[in-house]
């Protein structure tokens, strides 16, 4: 809608957030000199198709309007007084219809949003007549109109450039779902050239719209690419990319070369990963992997070789990691038994410790039922809480530092650990617990024990933090 400007007594008149930089509607005061050249004009072609009689007085008129003198009259009063005021009541008039323009802008734009050329052009067929010729009245309607016209003109502009934009991304959006290069070039034949059309209505150059043209496609290709290869179809991506590289940014081109090879080099270290379990020799992880980078190794493609061993590496830590995740459940079943022969029966399911692992297991779930001893040594069993591996935690079993379900619970967190499993609260924890037992004053063997009670306290239902607040209750006692 045109800005309507505001004018106040005794006040230089400033049109409303006016910027000489913004384009229309801000720039009134330009578009009123623009409109000021032209009344002329204006006058002699557009008023007479509007010389319509006056059906009707203008809704608001000064209280007591000048008496329209007749001939005989006008003829006895020809004085200078008798002339200034037809001439000051012709004023007035003027500002009352003025006002009354102002207020049919203001009621559009408030109903309609925008006022445009029609709604004033109305406005003029019932309130001006060619009598009046250049007036003030006359000047505010050719200037709003003029802002109007400017107003619709961008309107119209930025609805096309919006439908311009949509029509983009839909040919991007959907080219971007076709099953091949052959369909996506059937495609851009078929909707590119209204497209282009398009950008030729809007004015834009040959040779931008070639560049335009160009950058769609190659960016719809792109995004086959990445479409293929994200269902596992690098095939289907290399076809595209040999299709349309010649159109793509080098930026592009390298992206999709890289993802495409790569894609290609996990499909088959995946496979050889796989045919790596069915070789009797390779009875360990680590034979596996050793024996997948012996069959991708090739001198003759040394990028794909490289990215291929590097995904067998990648694979065999992540088969590390769930293998532990199952030794520690492993672990945790037996110490959460109730009976022997239901800590046997786990044993008997598993499928993942070692041998060596799976003897020193057995023995322990005998004594864990039979011999539930306390730690003979609590220190020794909160150090390889935190640093033990598996044969450490072994070694002090055997040599009886540590009861049987205190090399179970060692275990069961040793696995855990090598899966990912953050311990960083209960090592906190176990600081917590030194620096308590500074402050009290306590012997070193009685901060030892605390910490052991409130880290084995995880072999059973207790966790160490609910455990470390009943010990801590029962020394503030």
């Amino acid at each position: 809608m045109p800005t309507i400007p505001i004018y106040q007594r005794q006040q230089r008149y400033t049109a409303p957030r006016v910027d000489t930089s913004a384009p229309s509607p801000a720039r009134l005061p330009k578009a009123y000199e623009n409109s000021l050249q032209q009344i002329s004009a204006f006058t002699q072609s557009a008023l007479p198709l509007l010389d319509t009689p006056l059906n009707k007085a203008p809704a608001k008129q000064e209280a007591n309007p000048p008496q329209r003198l007749a001939p005989q009259d006008v003829l006895k009063e020809e004085s200078g007084e008798q002339d200034a005021a037809a001439l000051e009541a012709n004023a007035d008039r003027e500002v009352y219809l003025r006002a009354e323009l102002m207020q049919s802008v203001r009621e559009t734009a408030a109903q309609n949003g925008a006022v445009q050329t029609r709604d004033l052009d109305a406005f003029a067929e019932s309130h001006f007549s060619p009598a009046q010729g250049d007036t003030p009245a006359t000047r505010d309607y050719l200037l709003l109109r003029h802002t109007a016209q400017q107003e619709a003109q961008s309107a119209r502009r930025q609805q096309r450039m919006q439908l311009a934009a949509q029509e983009e991304n839909l040919l991007r959006q959907v080219g971007a779902s076709a099953s091949s290069a052959q369909a996506l070039e059937a495609y851009f034949a078929q909707q590119l050239p209204a497209y282009e059309q398009r950008l030729r209505r809007e004015g834009a150059s040959k040779d931008a719209i070639q560049k335009m043209a160009a950058s769609l496609r190659a960016d719809t290709a792109a995004q086959c690419v990445r479409r293929s290869l994200a269902v596992g179809e690098a095939g289907q991506a290399q076809e595209f990319l040999a299709k349309y590289a010649s159109q793509m940014t080098p930026s592009q081109q390298q992206e999709c070369a890289q993802k495409i090879l790569y894609s290609a080099a996990d499909s088959q270290a995946r496979q050889v990963w796989e045919q790596s379990a069915l070789e009797p020799e390779n009875n360990s992880l680590q034979k596996r992997e050793q024996w997948a980078q012996k069959q991708l190794a090739d001198p003759a493609h040394p990028t794909f070789s490289a990215a291929a061993q590097q995904r067998i590496s990648a694979l065999r830590a992540a088969e590390q990691t769930r293998v532990h995740d199952n030794q520690a459940k492993v672990y945790r079943a037996v110490l959460g038994a109730e009976k022997e022969d239901e800590a046997q029966r786990v044993l008997n399911s598993q499928q993942v410790l070692e041998p060596e692992e799976l003897s020193i297991l057995h023995r322990a779930v005998g004594e864990v039922f039979t011999r539930p001893q306390r730690c003979a040594k609590p220190e020794e069993f909160n150090q390889l809480y935190f640093s033990a591996d598996e044969k450490s935690a072994a070694r002090a079993y055997e040599k009886g530092h540590i009861s049987a379900r205190d090399y179970c619970l060692l275990q069961a967190v040793c696995h855990s650990r090598q899966a990912g499993q953050d311990d960083a609260n209960t090592r906190l924890l176990c600081n917590g617990i030194a620096r308590w037992g500074k402050q009290k004053e306590l012997p070193e063997k009685d901060v030892q024990e605390i910490t052991y009670a409130v880290l084995s306290s995880a072999a059973g239902t207790e966790e160490p933090s609910s455990a470390w607040k009943r010990v801590k209750a029962l020394f503030d006692l």
